[in-house]
């Protein structure tokens, strides 16, 4: 049976800026009362103990911190997806938002899910490897929350250390990108057919304390995630090779266990005194606020969702605030008191969504426009999709704005107009809109990115892949010329994150195969393996 760490060594050493925090891994995971590991083992801690941390690492928030979170997701791809942007301005405003891209921020997601992440994913294999058929659903769901983190630096990055993950603190080989893609559905049809078994009573049943989830233990469910997360990075490839990712998505679409296909399925980090970090991001530092670009498609069209994303402001209107515009304290001052909208959160209790069954459905209707197998018709799917969204939100139906002929609005700020914008899009909610595949394509991929909201990190991939949802480009670059404000019209020019500065430092070698596996320079501008620069149909 194919597993990664079957082919790695020790695991890899902390990057030097984080080694106080992960340095002590081993001393957290040994029980202070002197209990054995054969102790442990009885009740499951041996292996269990390191899933929690591992599930909460995914969405960079292990400490509780937050900082943790806006230094690896949230001053990038959440920026980036163009559902938030921020009237703070970080480092004299000359930042990540305004293409002048920071190091000492961005290394953060790359340490991060090394350190966090994958170090526990292998802590835990480690300890059950000699006996993985009894531990089937353990193996299942390492695999699924380590593909899970993985897909997503990539997705940042480009080539990953992942096949040789562990070889070495510095000096680590780098898979491609494409290469990274590969073992990634090949772990997921492994975790599939485990989970078939442990779902036949095969293997010890994965214990609900364990999870970090909403799925408390499912195994049902988080083989519904492993299917759905195939069929996501399917089509992430799809525009690269078409057979492929036909190939992976039906296998997805064709598994006996399903997808993520209800409301009640939807993958969400919750519980064991995890805290949503946009929370306090958005509502106590206010460095996390709405996107111009959101309430301009959603208030165009109408969208019911956005009294669901966003609050209203002291005037009781939505506003968004463009990306990348010059800011000063003043300006920070007047924007954030009434002006600016807040991403409606409750509390910071609030589950961080990562899987839904909306998303399920419009993936299957970009998937049926092709002309795969996957058992319905574009036009369903989207129907389903859109409306599984609007019952997720509690927008009650979407009957009335699946037959608009509404379209984005142009953005108006009333304090700054010179940082106003007219809208770069036309596309409708109505299906019936639409003429062409690439016509109906848009529907599809604006309202994939409307319902993935407000997990960035997947919205900004899918925007890069798909083209769509046009947006309002940042109105500031600060990149020297490295990255275009946007390479087609609407369409953001920021495409990656350029490596660390420990991996430039320490392993110099590395890097140079990872850049020659990149095939372009180490900017912001050179595009991951899926990025294809073409139309989809």
């Amino acid at each position: 049976m194919k597993n990664l760490f079957k082919y790695t060594g020790a695991v890899l050493v902390a990057a030097s800026f984080l080694t106080a925090c992960t340095g002590s891994f081993e001393d957290m995971n040994t029980n202070p009362k002197g209990v054995s590991d054969e102790e442990l083992k009885q009740d499951g801690n041996f292996v269990g103990s390191h899933y929690v941390p591992m599930m909460q690492s995914i969405y960079y928030n292990t400490s509780g911190g937050n900082w943790e979170y806006q230094l690896t997701q949230n001053l990038n791809a959440d920026m980036y997806s163009n559902y938030m942007a921020t009237a703070t301005g970080f480092a004299g405003g000359v930042n990540n938002t305004t293409y002048a891209l920071n190091n000492g921020w961005n290394d953060y997601c790359w340490n991060y899910t090394y350190n966090y992440v994958m170090a526990e994913s292998k802590k835990a294999y480690d300890k059950y490897k000699d006996d993985i058929d009894s531990y089937l659903s353990y193996d299942a769901i390492n695999i699924i929350c380590r593909v899970l983190a993985m897909s997503r630096l990539v997705d940042q990055y480009g080539p990953v250390i992942y096949s040789h993950y562990g070889e070495a603190a510095t000096g680590g080989q780098y898979d491609s990108a494409e290469d990274a893609y590969k073992t990634f559905f090949s772990e997921l049809s492994t975790a599939a057919n485990e989970l078939s078994r442990a779902l036949n009573g095969e293997g010890a049943a994965f214990r609900s304390d364990f999870d970090g989830s909403n799925y408390g233990g499912d195994m049902a469910k988080w083989a519904r995630l492993c299917n759905t997360l195939r069929l996501r990075l399917a089509l992430r490839v799809a525009n690269y090779d078409a057979a492929w990712a036909k190939t992976e998505a039906e296998a997805a679409a064709k598994d006996a266990n399903g997808l993520i296909d209800s409301n009640d399925a939807n993958f969400a980090i919750t519980g064991h005194s995890f805290k949503n970090p946009l929370y306090e991001i958005a509502n106590s530092w206010s460095d996390c606020l709405i996107n111009a670009n959101l309430v301009s498609i959603l208030g165009g069209m109408g969208d019911a969702r956005l009294s669901k994303y966003a609050q209203t402001n002291a005037s009781g209107e939505y506003f968004g605030i463009r990306l990348g515009v010059p800011l000063n304290q003043d300006l920070h001052d007047i924007y954030t008191a009434g002006v600016v909208s807040h991403i409606y959160l409750k509390n910071n209790q609030e589950p961080a969504i990562l899987a839904t069954a909306a998303e399920t459905y419009l993936l299957l209707a970009e998937a049926a426009l092709r002309g795969w197998n996957v058992g319905g018709s574009a036009e369903d799917f989207y129907k389903q999709g859109v409306q599984a969204s609007f019952e997720q939100w509690g927008a009650g139906s979407a009957d009335a704005y699946l037959a608009s002929h509404a379209q984005p609005a142009g953005y108006v700020d009333s304090i700054n107009p010179d940082w106003n914008a007219p809208a770069v899009s036309t596309v409708t909610p109505c299906w019936e809109d639409a003429t062409t595949d690439e016509e109906r394509f848009e529907r599809i991929a604006t309202q994939r990115w409307i319902a993935i909201f407000p997990e960035g990190m997947n919205g900004w991939a899918d925007l890069r892949r798909t083209h769509y949802p046009k947006v309002i480009t940042i109105f500031e670059n600060d990149s020297q010329g490295s990255i275009p404000t946007e390479v087609h019209p609407g369409e953001p020019g920021i495409r990656r994150l350029t490596y660390t500065i420990d991996e430039n430092n320490n392993n110099p070698s590395g890097i140079a195969d990872a850049v020659s596996k990149l095939k372009g320079a180490d900017t912001g501008a050179t595009r991951i393996f899926w990025d294809v620069d073409k139309s989809n149909f």
